[in-house]
C-alpha cells in the first residue's frame, strides 16, 4: 500500500503534464474556428483597407484600396488611401503614375518615386494632388502610419493622405 501511492501520484503528474502539453495542439482547429467565426478583422489603419480595384500597367500592377477615413475626432490617424505597386522587381527605375483613387475616370494624384536596386535603401515619394481631396506628400520612409512609402517583400506601398469627404 505504501508503494502504490507514489506510483499513482507520479502517474497522475505525468498524465497532467502530457495533457497540458498536448491540449493546445489538439484544440488548435477548434480555437481557429471559434475565433474565425467571431468575425474579427484587423483595423484598416494597419491593413490598409480592402482592395477596391487593380490598375494594370506594363509589367506591374497598382492595387488601389478603399479610403481609410477617420470616423471620430479622437482617432489618432488621418484619412488615407493605400496604393500598392506589385511586383517591385517589375518596376522601372523611376515610377511616375497618374492614379484614379475614386474610380470616376479622372486622375486624382500623381505619385512619383525612384526604385533603388538595393532593397535596404530608403525610398522617397512625391505625391502631387490633381484634385482638392488629396494632400501633398513629400516623404522619405515612414514618418507616420497614414503618410508613408515602404517596401514590403516584393511590393512598394504608398499611403496617400486624403481629406475626409
Amino acid at each position: 500500500m505504501s508503494r502504490i501511492r507514489p506510483v499513482l501520484g507520479y502517474t497522475g503528474a505525468a498524465l497532467t503534464l502530457a495533457a497540458a502539453l498536448l491540449t493546445p495542439f489538439l484544440l488548435y482547429g477548434w480555437f481557429q474556428n471559434v475565433i474565425g467565426g467571431a468575425g474579427l478583422r484587423i483595423h484598416p489603419m494597419y491593413s490598409g483597407g480592402e482592395v477596391s480595384r487593380v490598375l494594370t500597367r506594363g509589367g506591374y500592377s497598382i492595387l488601389v484600396n478603399r479610403p481609410v477615413l477617420r470616423r471620430t475626432p479622437l482617432e489618432r490617424f488621418d484619412s488615407f488611401v493605400q496604393l500598392t505597386w506589385t511586383p517591385a522587381s517589375g518596376l522601372p527605375e523611376r515610377v511616375a503614375d497618374e492614379v484614379d483613387l475614386d474610380g470616376d475616370g479622372n486622375s486624382d494624384v500623381l505619385v512619383q518615386f525612384a526604385v533603388p536596386q538595393d532593397p535596404a535603401l530608403d525610398l522617397m515619394v512625391e505625391v502631387t494632388p490633381r484634385g482638392r481631396r488629396v494632400r501633398t506628400l513629400h516623404a522619405k520612409g515612414a514618418p507616420s502610419l497614414f503618410a508613408l512609402i515602404a517596401r514590403v517583400k516584393d511590393t512598394i506601398v504608398v499611403r496617400v493622405p486624403v481629406e475626409k469627404p
